[in-house]
């Protein structure tokens, strides 16, 4: 009897020890199953791939691609394109890749390359700046004529500008060829990804969720629970908390610019003399030290790309006052500047998916009030909307200025008089012979020195104020500890994300 008992007993411990093993096994596959989260400021609203920036937040998120992209290491690369060749002034002749396939399984052609690339020069102006209006036509299956409306020197280049991604239309809507297709979609809330099938190694991926996360402190509090495998874009305050808890956080070289807009049309900024004073009297050392980070601008583009600026700017407010005291403006008993009864008031917008610009505004204001100016702030969901209304005299504004690694794009579309982005109204006929003399030049020292020769001349002109050259923050999950952000914020989601 008593090894009866002796054998159930070990019997009854044998199966406790199996459930229990296979519990354990079952609770390590859901672990590795559990879909990457990701905490950033924006989630896309609507699928429209030629409209204004969307082409830029569907490959962000992992759906669309470029004709080419730049790898982490800065090289232009193409999973479309085998070769490119230049056959006259305005013509090029791409031989594309056999067998890349839409998410939908058909295949990328010369027919489809084709199409999408005229669909996105014909309704999205913004893919006008480097080259106008550039047109693809079909030669066979796998060649594609590229006819160019102005001079340029890399097509390669102007492939990979974000406007230029791959796309189709489909029953149900548009279809793209990145590394991942929407799930779900709750616009400018939330976006559910599951792996492209069609996508080289796609076995190897799982779900992606983002979450659009606007407020810094909730950011951290879903990051510090574990709900959030990235924080993407935390301020430097949220930044430093979670270093001192042991967090992983990366520090970048953002390759954005932030800098000023100025509505040199209309209202108070069409005044030279008040562009000249705003620009004297800021100190930009005061933005990087609220920032804990960055550098004070040089021009126009990230100090590490040799077309930066080498532009010395200048704080002296004393000089800034004499400008606006030469200038009319005269303090009155409130300390505010006054001219024929008007005070001198600007209207300053920024916008909620920078955070970084919400912190410069702050300080902004209180160098302004040392000049004896008045600000009215606003803080904005759509900053380009706000933009085309005109009714701004200083926008705060960030943008990747050489996301292919070189300026003619950035220049093309700001500072062009016609420019696609020309929020300034900016016109220089000297500006818009440098431009076109860039389209003529190969990437080497004499586009160098023309890309340095804009920016001084724009910085003597004042259509925009430089300021921060900046750093972003990324705190990162023991699970994605390797993962390393590059290109600004252009490539999140990328192929790469899983391990």
């Amino acid at each position: 009897m008593k090894k009866i008992i002796r054998f159930l007993l070990c019997s009854l411990l044998l199966v406790i020890f199996f459930v229990a093993c296979g519990e354990k096994k079952e609770e390590k596959v859901v672990t590795e199953d559990k879909p990457i989260v990701i905490g950033q400021t924006f989630v896309i609203g609507a699928i429209e791939p030629t409209v204004g920036g969307t082409p830029w937040s569907l490959t962000t998120h992992g759906l669309s691609e470029t004709v080419f992209s730049v790898d982490r290491n800065g090289n232009l690369v193409s999973r479309y394109v085998e070769d490119v060749e230049r056959t006259d002034k305005l013509n090029w002749v791409l031989k594309l890749k056999k067998g890349i396939k839409f998410s939908d399984g058909t295949e990328v052609n010369a027919e489809t390359l084709a199409w999408a690339m005229n669909t996105v020069m014909e309704e999205n102006p913004l893919s006008n700046a480097t080259a106008g209006k550039v047109k693809f036509e079909k030669v066979d299956d796998y060649t594609v004529n590229v006819t160019v409306e102005r001079e340029t020197q890399n097509l390669k280049s102007l492939l990979a500008e974000w406007t230029n991604i791959i796309f189709k239309k489909g029953d149900n809507g548009y279809i793209f060829t990145g590394p991942y297709v929407i799930k779900n979609l709750e616009p400018e809330v939330s976006l559910t990804l599951e792996p492209n099938q069609y996508y080289e190694n796609s076995e190897k991926r799982g779900e992606v969720i983002i979450k659009a996360i606007s407020d810094m402190a909730s950011m951290k509090l879903a990051f510090e629970s574990g709900e959030l495998d990235m924080a993407f874009g935390i301020t430097p305050e949220i930044a430093g908390e979670l270093k001192d808890e042991g967090k992983i956080v990366e520090t970048i070289d953002a390759g954005y610019q932030y800098f000023g807009v100025l509505n040199t049309a209309t209202g108070i900024m069409s005044d030279k003399s008040v562009r000249e004073a705003i620009n004297l009297g800021l100190d930009r050392e005061d933005y990087i030290k609220a920032l804990k980070g960055g550098r004070v601008a040089n021009g126009l583009f990230a100090q590490y790309f040799s077309f930066a600026g080498d532009v010395k700017l200048e704080y002296n407010l004393d000089k800034a006052n004499s400008i606006l005291e030469e200038d009319g403006w005269k303090l009155n008993k409130d300390g505010l500047r006054e001219k024929d009864g008007k005070i001198l008031s600007i209207n300053l917008l920024t916008y909620n998916s920078r955070p970084d610009l919400k912190i410069i505004m702050q300080v902004m204001l209180s160098q302004l009030k040392k000049m004896g100016i008045e600000a009215k702030t606003s803080i904005v969901d759509n900053i380009d909307v706000e933009a085309k209304k005109k009714e701004f005299d200083l926008i705060l504004y960030a943008q990747h200025t050489a996301p292919t690694g070189e300026p003619t794009y950035f220049l093309n579309q700001f500072f062009r008089t016609d420019g696609s982005k020309n929020m300034m109204s900016y016109s220089s006929k000297e500006v818009d012979e440098l431009l076109d003399k860039m389209g003529t030049l190969p990437f080497g020292d004499e586009l160098i020195k023309t890309a340095k020769q804009i920016q001084e001349v724009i910085y003597k002109d004042l259509p925009v104020l430089y300021l921060v050259d900046p750093e972003w923050n990324v705190a990162l999950s023991e699970r994605l500890k390797d993962y390393k952000p590059y290109c600004g914020d252009y490539y999140i989601v990328n192929s790469e994300l899983y391990k």
